[in-house]
């Protein structure tokens, strides 16, 4: 017999018994739930009709006083409570539920009837104070008609109560009753399945466990690397199919053993001529640091060794690759480097400097754990050469065009002023269209040339203590006249520290970053300009508008060299004014960011160092 089919025998009667209990108890409890709700229902609208109508009576009887007492409105009141008086009586006539209580409703219609006869009697316009009088007081101070069946009333009404809540007392002591049964029974199949369940507890132990036990053991000890385990069963169930299953596999591990090391060592020296294939440096460092693998590219341009032994040093990376090592190896974070400013520079004994990107990729085992990193870098000299060409070609190139330009412009403006003879309107619009031209190469040539000073460090920074609310107020004064017809707001934390900065090259950085807030912010908008503490020694500046926005695939280019955001077209800007943003705030040591929402504004943020008191003059 299997074992599925042993555990179901086992435990059938323990499934058939809590089966059996659990109906029996819910049958129980609905039976009790139903009966008792019915009749306290029933009961609780008798007890509450009775003391509504006394209530009603009582307010009847009040009636009678007020006439007497010659107060107006008393036969206004006697109508109004003979109507409640008249519902809470058709509530009991219709919930007659308890013996002997059919008598009693039925002499309570003909009190009630009585005391209506007698009531309306009283207020009969034709009779008079005396006859009233009599109606209500007898002779001798003794109760008159009114009052007599008016206690007769009380009293039927207070039996019928009296006998309700006899009955609610009665399902009261039968819900009791029944839930003690109840208790007991429960209490009573409680105990046999417990004992039914201890029994079946042994057994299975016996006939289930003790295997397992044994397999289990045997299952550490090929966890330690002892492939000898042998487990033997007396059944032919599915334990006894485990059983051998597990004999089979210690066997097929023993026999694979014996070719491990071999496919290990055929794996490793895959990896390694796949890594040797490579022309750019890679290397594979170990969570300490240290590095396991290195191809010979590695090894020539960097000098590095991978180390064969525990005691092996870790590798020094250079500052640039210090962070990102350490982002992929404790936080499991890649770095990906594609712009020249990540470049790591790496001089070879007698070689050349060589630049490379470094490109570096935590290396996960199949369950997420960090086996080490991987550090690629790519070889960008060359690149890095042509870059650097174009760069001095662009700022050669602009800087020749200054002078014919400025030749170009004097003449321009020397024709439209007229100065060697007048103009026709026609040659006037062409000479405008000329001059806006010209302005717009100049001011490109401008760019061109900030833009390569920046780039080539051609004139280094003159860094001074400077004030963070005194660069945005001279940065509104020198672009205030641009923004008429908007606000133009300056707010700075009380007790920022002076930054690090050169106030001409920082103020042009902040200048273009207005000059971008009045172009793209409609009249009436705002634009604030905000200093306030970053952390960490340093401090942020803000230029925040309420301008148009700028999609949000489009914020990751926003700081590129000509690039401007398709459709919008204000102003003659060259697409290089956030890109000298950005290389003025990288020579400070800073860094600037740009969050928009379309519609609703643009806030550019940039973060400076606090002046330390060091020197005063800095490479770009």
């Amino acid at each position: 017999m299997s074992l599925k089919y042993r555990l179901w025998l086992s435990f059938a009667p323990l499934l058939l018994l809590l089966a059996g209990l659990g109906a029996g108890a819910v049958s129980a409890l609905g039976l009790l739930g139903t009966r008792i709700d019915a009749i306290l229902r029933e009961n609780y609208r008798t007890v509450d009709a009775m003391n509504r109508l006394t209530e009603a009576a009582e307010r009847i009887d009040s009636s009678f006083q007020f006439a007497l007492a010659g107060r107006p409105g008393a036969k206004a009141r006697y109508d109004e409570w003979w109507v409640a008086y008249r519902t809470h009586h058709e509530v009991q006539l219709s919930n007659v539920t308890e013996p002997g209580e059919a008598e009693l409703t039925a002499r309570l219609t003909r009190v009630t009837d009585r005391y209506r006869a007698l009531g309306d009697r009283f207020f009969d316009p034709a009779r008079t104070a005396g006859d009233r009088s009599g109606d209500y007081y007898g002779p001798d101070g003794t109760p008159g008609p009114l009052q007599t069946v008016f206690s007769d009333l009380k009293r039927v009404t207070a039996d019928i109560r009296r006998l309700n809540q006899d009955g609610m007392e009665r399902a009261s002591e039968t819900a009791r009753r029944t839930a003690a049964a109840a208790r007991w029974w429960a209490g009573l199949g409680l105990l046999a399945a417990l004992g039914a369940t201890g029994l079946l507890a042994w057994r299975t132990t016996r006939a289930v466990l003790r295997p397992m036990d044994d397999l289990a053991r045997s299952a550490r000890a090929v966890g330690d690397g002892r492939f000898d385990q042998f487990v033997t069963a007396d059944t032919r169930d599915e334990v006894g199919e485990l059983v051998a299953a597990f004999n089979r596999m210690t066997a097929q591990l023993r026999d694979l053993r014996q070719t491990q090391a071999a496919r290990l060592l055929r794996a490793q020296q895959a990896s390694q001529a796949a890594i040797d294939a490579f022309p750019d440096p890679v290397l594979l460092v170990d969570p300490g640091g240290r590095v396991e693998m290195a191809n010979p590219a590695a090894r020539r341009e960097l000098g590095v060794v991978p180390g064969e032994s525990p005691a092996a040093l870790p590798w020094q990376p250079p500052d640039k690759l210090c962070g990102p090592l350490a982002a992929a190896l404790r936080d499991q974070q890649p770095t990906l480097t594609r712009t020249f400013d990540g470049a790591v520079t790496y001089r070879a004994a007698g070689a050349e400097d060589r630049v490379y990107l470094p490109q570096v990729l935590p290396v996960r085992d199949p369950y997420g754990a960090v086996l080490g990193a991987a550090v690629v870098l790519n070889d960008v000299t060359r690149f890095r050469l042509l870059d650097e060409f174009k760069s001095d070609l662009v700022a050669t190139a602009s800087h020749e065009l200054k002078t014919p330009l400025a030749g170009l412009r004097l003449a321009v403006h020397l024709l439209l002023e007229e100065a060697v003879g007048p103009l026709t309107d026609k040659q006037s619009e062409l000479l405008i269209d000329a001059r806006e031209n010209t302005e717009r190469l100049v001011k490109i040539v401008d760019h061109l040339l900030a833009l390569a000073r920046l780039e080539q460090g051609w004139e280094p920074l003159a860094l001074r203590p400077e004030e963070p609310a005194g660069l945005l107020r001279a940065a509104a004064e020198r672009v205030g006249p641009l923004a008429a017809g908007k606000r133009l707001v300056v707010a700075a934390a009380d007790g920022l520290p002076p930054v690090a900065a050169d106030a001409d090259r920082l103020g042009h950085a902040l200048d273009n970053l207005l000059v971008n807030a009045t172009t793209y912010t409609d009249a009436g908008g705002t634009i604030t300009l905000s200093a306030r503490p970053a952390g960490g020694g340093r401090v942020e500046l803000a230029v925040s508008d309420t301008g148009v926005g700028i999609p949000a695939e489009r914020l990751p280019h926003v700081f590129d060299k000509f690039f401007r955001i398709p459709g919008q077209t204000r102003g003659g800007g060259t697409g290089l004014g956030l890109a000298i943003v950005k290389e003025v705030v990288t020579a400070h040591g800073g860094a600037v960011v740009c969050e928009s929402e379309p519609g609703t504004g643009t806030t550019f943020r940039i973060t400076l160092p606090a002046w330390s008191g060091g020197p005063t003059e800095g490479a770009i």
